[in-house]
């Protein structure tokens, strides 16, 4: 390849702070020289969006951010094109690979045709597990899942709990893209007997196919809590090992002795937003901080044990992640594809919360 070849333009959605608009900004991009010892170049042929993408945009407060351009972006799939001397030999140029990449307010992001990172730093990537789906496109699959399986994945692992064929759970927002990885992981990878879930009833069919064993709707007739209740006593199911929020709710915080098992049996209450829905189109700086999480933890007096967890890049739950879509025990459910032109299509989208799994950017 000639010098001349090597100059690519680089086009990446970006944002100043939350009084400019998402934009792609385009550099030119030398692929022989930017890159340091131990760091890789990865042409990018799938992103997906999050929630906290948008969020983090809402929330850059221009006399707290600099004016320098923040990429948007964090999964991510694609092909290692260039590579650092002292990269780990496991990473090859040509190998297809996948992950999270970790940041906030950096310039480097995934809703761009290349990404550069440092395979020391970050934790959250894999090769690209290969599946006998042939249907399926690679790169728009395995950049469908990192973020929000390693978002589920600390709440079934890291309260001290074993789960088995007579563990009973309760997910409060189960048409989220978190609650859709972590019931796969609780039917399908740890064998839990029962897992009910609370949605719109629009979405009623469409979870059960992902597994639910139990769906009560949010929207009929009576309060969550009730209605809950109301389904344990029909089909007789005792009280829950562990109830898993992913929306941000406390409807059940001054009833939960009647759903949550004693403390003294390890049950938990584990959240991953707060106890109040993020409002992710218009999100406030005291809204996004989940403050109460702290007293509800460490209360030496709570009734209940209660955990909050966040996705941490680590290579525990990116292996099982991978293993289980070797092994077809996990899907990620895909919403739509969009260009990377149309960003501001895919982000409208997925702030409809319409969206029945992930939203996907490819570059043009």
């Amino acid at each position: 390849m000639s010098k001349e070849n090597n100059i690519v333009t680089k086009r990446t959605v970006t944002f100043v702070n939350n009084a400019t608009p998402a934009t792609i900004t385009e550099t030119q991009l030398d692929l022989d020289h930017c890159f340091g010892d131990d760091e890789i170049v990865i042409a990018i042929k799938a992103a997906a969006l999050n929630p906290v993408d948008f969020a983090l945009h809402e929330l850059s407060y221009p006399r707290f951010t600099s004016a320098a351009p923040k990429a948007y972006g964090r999964d991510f799939a694609g092909v290692i094109i260039r590579r650092g001397a002292k990269v780990d030999p496991k990473w090859q140029v040509g190998d297809k690979v996948n992950g999270s990449f970790n940041h906030i307010y950096g310039p480097e992001g995934s809703l761009s045709n290349y990404l550069i990172m440092n395979t020391k730093k970050q934790l959250a990537i894999d090769h690209i597990p290969a599946t006998e789906d042939s249907d399926k496109d690679e790169f728009i699959h395995a950049a469908a899942w990192p973020l929000v399986f390693g978002t589920a994945y600390p709440a079934l692992f890291k309260c001290g709990q074993t789960f088995n064929k007579d563990s009973r759970i309760l997910v409060i927002g189960a048409s989220t893209a978190v609650s859709n990885a972590f019931v796969q992981i609780a039917k399908k990878q740890l064998n839990v007997g029962t897992v009910v879930g609370i949605c719109n009833s629009a979405s009623v069919d469409y979870n059960k196919s992902l597994g639910f064993d139990y769906l009560v709707p949010y929207n009929q007739e009576g309060t969550i809590p009730d209605n809950v209740e109301k389904l344990m006593k029909e089909n007789n199911i005792g009280k829950f090992d562990l109830i898993f929020d992913s929306v941000g709710s406390s409807d059940f915080f001054p009833v939960m002795d009647k759903f949550l098992k004693p403390r003294t049996e390890n049950s938990y209450y584990v959240t991953v937003v707060g106890d109040e829905k993020i409002n992710y189109k218009h999100p406030s700086l005291i809204g996004a901080i989940p403050y109460k999480v702290p007293f509800r933890t460490y209360n030496p007096w709570r009734k209940f044990n209660f955990a909050h967890f966040f996705c941490v890049p680590n290579k525990e739950w990116v292996d099982l992640g991978t293993r289980m879509i070797e092994t077809g025990k996990y899907t990620p459910p895909i919403d739509s594809v969009f260009k990377l032109d149309q960003f501001q299509e895919a982000i409208d989208r997925l702030k409809s919360n319409r969206a029945k799994g992930k939203v996907i950017i490819t570059p043009n």
